[in-house]
């Protein structure tokens, strides 16, 4: 059996852990399993699992029991500290479109989206690292992630096939707008199919890096199902067809073999190129409706905005950067302003009148300079935590998760979302969290660094 001890954690509270380890209520495994589970259901599973969580980490005041010198600890305090500046940020902007307009409604979209960046995220990660401290052992079951998964499959098979849309009732089905090319777009138990490809891009790669960690630490045997399930959320994800999500993801996944198994590479670019090869040849001979909405970026006879209408969001909300630089058009106001310079650009006859579909571009245009510099903190601050996670813990989880984010953050406001926001939080609380349990076998050297 495999040997588990907590690392860093001086013998008293060793001691004590293992006392309050036999105490740990059956029912905080379950809920912690739900609020994994969450990152592909519906918001309103996610808010629910996130608030029992963080409430069994504040009313017993969990905080007081984290050894402050901790390893992992220290990580997250220093991760916590970079992001308080950002909601600092948000707080100032709020004031300035307060005195630029004199509307009180103005604060309240900025509060709320401090709470979304951040500040229920990071009471979510010291749940997690409160709840698995009382444990001598991970509490994370690869095989019940599997059943679910699993579940979800078959699900979403049927969904592509028949339009079964449950969340909404046994009889309801899915409308015509998801059907393209004889099928449905599948979202499983959300609301939109893009927005279930950028947490099943998320959720597998933090399950790939998982399955490596463990694989170098040599416990091969959950490292394989760690790496089944990430088969089967990647089969998932590509019953989306959400085109960009499904190329990040693919190419991610091999960033990360590569990375973690140097021998491989060169065969691993040789199967990227003969993919490559067999794609296009493809396409030169199968006609474009062969290959379903992928095809529909090829078709040269229809438009390039009209294949790529993120180029007309784009081209609007940098016209919306320009006319107010300094603090945006406020998060109160944006939506009446963008409409405004749709019409004056000539896009009357535009039914798809939509927001940047880039958080760069929407931090900008309702942000300004002053909200760019705050995305700028947000993303170091999980750009460091992923470094300082890879080169103390051998865990390659977050640098995944945040070169996902910052590609993803190309053509979609993905950092306002509050379904993404979850499944980026938890992921990190997960990483975070299984790193507090040694495995037999993995060279963890951050004791020696403090």
């Amino acid at each position: 059996m495999t040997e588990t001890v907590h690392v860093g954690i001086a013998p008293s509270v060793r001691i004590e852990n293992q006392i309050i380890d036999k105490k740990a209520n059956k029912w905080e495994s379950v809920l912690l399993h739900l609020s994994v589970f969450a990152i592909l259901l519906p918001a309103a599973a996610e808010s629910c699992s996130a608030s029992l969580v963080v409430l069994s980490f504040l009313i017993p005041r969990g905080w007081r029991f984290v050894p402050k010198l901790h390893p992992i600890v220290q990580v997250f305090r220093t991760f916590w500290k970079t992001l308080f500046f950002v909601w600092l940020l948000l707080v100032l902007a709020s004031v300035l479109q307060y005195f630029a307009h004199g509307d009180a409604l103005d604060f309240k979209p900025y509060f709320r989206l401090m709470g979304k960046q951040g500040v229920w995220g990071t009471c979510l990660i010291a749940a997690f690292l409160y709840l698995q401290m009382k444990r001598s052992k991970s509490f994370l079951n690869p095989r019940a992630l599997l059943v679910f998964s699993l579940s979800l499959l078959i699900y979403a098979v049927l969904q592509r096939t028949y339009g079964f849309d449950w969340v909404h009732g046994f009889a309801a089905r899915l409308g015509s707008h998801r059907e393209a090319y004889g099928v449905f777009r599948v979202s499983g138990w959300m609301d939109h199919p893009l927005t279930f490809a950028f947490n099943l891009m998320l959720f597998s790669l933090f399950s790939l890096a998982q399955g490596l960690w463990l694989w170098q630490g040599s416990e091969r045997k959950e490292a394989r199902f760690w790496f089944v399930h990430t088969a089967i959320l990647f089969a998932i994800l590509l019953l989306t067809d959400s085109r960009y999500p499904i190329l990040l993801t693919f190419l991610l996944i091999l960033v990360g073999l590569a990375w973690e198994f140097p021998k491989l590479r060169k065969l691993l670019a040789g199967g990227v190129v003969l993919l490559g090869v067999v794609v296009v040849g493809l396409g030169l001979f199968l006609p474009q409706e062969s290959f379903g909405r992928w095809g529909e970026l090829f078709d040269s006879k229809v438009a390039l905005e009209q294949r790529f209408d993120r180029l007309i969001f784009w081209k609007i909300n940098w016209q919306l950067f320009w006319n107010e630089p300094w603090i945006g058009t406020g998060l109160a106001r944006y939506e009446s302003t963008l409409l405004d310079t749709y019409l004056h650009a000539g896009y009357t006859s535009l039914e798809r009148k939509y927001n940047a579909h880039s958080i760069y571009l929407q931090t900008l245009a309702d942000g300004g300079l002053l909200g760019g510099i705050g995305l700028l903190i947000l993303l170091t601050a999980l750009g460091r935590l992923a470094i300082e996670v890879r080169k103390r813990f051998h865990h390659l989880g977050l640098v995944l998760i945040f070169l996902a984010t910052l590609g993803g953050g190309l053509v979609q406001n993905h950092l306002r979302d509050t379904e993404y926001l979850f499944a980026l939080w938890t992921c990190i609380a997960l990483c975070l969290s299984g790193l507090l349990v040694k495995r037999k076998g993995q060279a963890v050297d951050a004791d020696a660094k403090i």
